[in-house]
């Protein structure tokens, strides 16, 4: 992931009014930076990247070069060097096609003698086999581990995104829940000038119980004000930042409002293929659907080549050969013609039988049998799961649609209410708890947009981690 220069942030340190919030996005990329599961699969994800590498270099061309076993044999006349040295080429994408060469070569020092024999050159082809499919299967697993690591990356990117609007969310819960605490305030304080208007006395239970709860409503108003520069220290901390927060804050100027508002995702323009619990099924029955045709009963392969000074024969000859198995059966024949003198060909031939392989063979089919009902059930889970899913989905949307027009609703009713109020309030008409207490009903509301607005991204995220995406960590771009 492309490294995001915040070592340079500065400490903060707020006090009093008029002090600037970080912008929520620096915040956000600094959050995302120290999560320290999204660096663990950003490595993941460059590991899957190296493991597809090493199968496709696993599964493609392949040359080996071998000396053989050398043999020095030394004397007072000299010394004897043998060797077998080989080549082999193979291509398993074409029918596992192979090209092998060999050869047995001798010197003798002594003498000033050099022997070659035994060279033979053979090309070799399955006709009947499931070494293809195999390879094919290799790569696709090693493919998909790659995918599933960016998907996870990318899923861990939005969950830890997902986190850091949770936690602002928190934030203006706490702040909603200290403006109803001041609603209470002032409530209470409105009830208690009542009774002083009315001539109480100061001894009087009246007066006293009003006065006691006043008091007791400001130490609440307080007890929360320190919960909330408590989670802001907090979440600061977890951006990186070391912010000191004063109990004289004004906590409306704590109110984060430059996140964007989104607009909801549309559920159902996804695909359902696309839902990754069905796509998960679908993709385990079929690539193990592939696996278990791997396991054939019958194969089949031939081979031919020619060999120089075959010492089988005294004579150069062409050679051909099949090989052949049936569950516990394995056939092997070889034949090598002659192509000079008056050798006589040289026919070779192996059988195998492992008996308990047929009864292991049906064992195991109706074990891939069984296997296969399980995943076509998980298949069907799978899609319950996301018929679930949507409805859940729309529910959820229906009621962040109805939360934001009601708390718009609210919002410029008791904003217009707060205005007129301020007017009066300068007038002398009402009295300032009054006042405040319309203007912590606006500011109560415009918060509940607020979180409405995180809400909103939080589903969205919600939405993208439950179906297939296309996001700039699956691109690989941040890798």
């Amino acid at each position: 992931m492309k490294k995001i220069l915040l070592f340079l942030l500065p400490l903060i340190s707020f006090y009093g009014f008029g002090f600037e919030l970080i912008p929520t996005q620096t915040l956000l990329l600094a959050y995302l930076e120290n999560d320290l599961e999204l660096q663990n699969l950003t490595i993941a994800a460059q590991k899957a990247d190296l493991s597809l590498e090493y199968a496709e270099c696993t599964n493609g061309f392949d040359v080996t070069l071998s000396s053989g076993s050398v043999t020095l044999i030394p004397s007072a006349d000299g010394t004897t060097i043998t060797a077998n040295p080989s080549i082999t080429m193979s291509l398993p994408q074409a029918s596992n096609l192979s090209l092998s060469a060999e050869s047995e070569l001798s010197a003798d020092s002594g003498e000033g003698t050099s022997e070659v024999s035994d060279t033979s050159l053979a090309l070799g082809v399955d006709i009947i086999s499931t070494n293809a499919l195999s390879r094919k299967v290799s790569l696709l697993k090693a493919e998909r581990s790659k995918t599933e690591a960016y998907r996870e990356l990318e899923n861990q990117a939005l969950e830890a995104e997902n986190a850091f609007y949770t936690d602002l969310k928190d934030i203006l819960t706490s702040i909603k829940t200290l403006i109803k605490a001041e609603q209470t305030l002032y409530s209470d304080t409105i009830d208690f000038e009542e009774i002083k208007a009315e001539g109480y006395s100061a001894t009087s239970s009246s007066y006293r119980l009003a006065e006691m709860q006043v008091l007791s409503d400001k130490h609440t108003v307080e007890s929360y004000l320190r919960d909330l520069i408590h989670d802001y220290i907090v979440f600061y901390k977890k951006c990186g930042y070391d912010i000191t927060l004063n109990r004289n804050q004004d906590y409306l100027e704590l109110i984060p409002e430059d996140f964007e508002s989104v607009d909801p995702l549309d559920v159902l323009s996804f695909a359902k293929e696309d839902y990754v619990e069905i796509e998960n099924a679908v993709w385990t029955n079929q690539i193990n659907t592939m696996e278990r045709k791997c396991d054939s009963y019958f194969t089949l392969s031939a081979s031919g080549g020619y060999t120089f000074a075959n010492s089988t024969t005294d004579s150069d000859t062409v050679d051909a050969g099949l090989s052949a198995s049936l569950g516990g059966l394995a056939l092997d024949a070889g034949l090598s013609l002659p192509v000079s003198g008056d050798s006589s060909p040289a026919l070779t031939m192996g059988i195998t039988l492992t008996p308990f392989s047929f009864k292991k063979k049906a064992i195991e089919k109706k074990q891939a049998s069984l296997t296969e009902e399980e995943e076509l059930l998980d298949i069907q889970a799978a899609e319950q799961d996301y018929e679930n899913y949507l409805v859940s989905a729309i529910q959820d949307l229906e009621g962040l649609l109805w939360e934001k027009d009601s708390a718009q609703e609210n919002y410029e009713m008791y904003s217009k209410l707060s205005d007129e109020l301020a007017d009066w309030y300068k007038q002398g008409i009402i009295t300032e708890s009054e006042y405040l207490s319309a203007k912590a009903n606006a500011a109560m509301y415009r918060v509940e947009l607020l979180i409405n607005q995180l809400d909103m991204i939080i589903y969205n995220a919600d939405i993208k981690c439950n179906f297939l995406g296309e996001g700039e960590y699956l691109k690989g771009e941040n890798v």
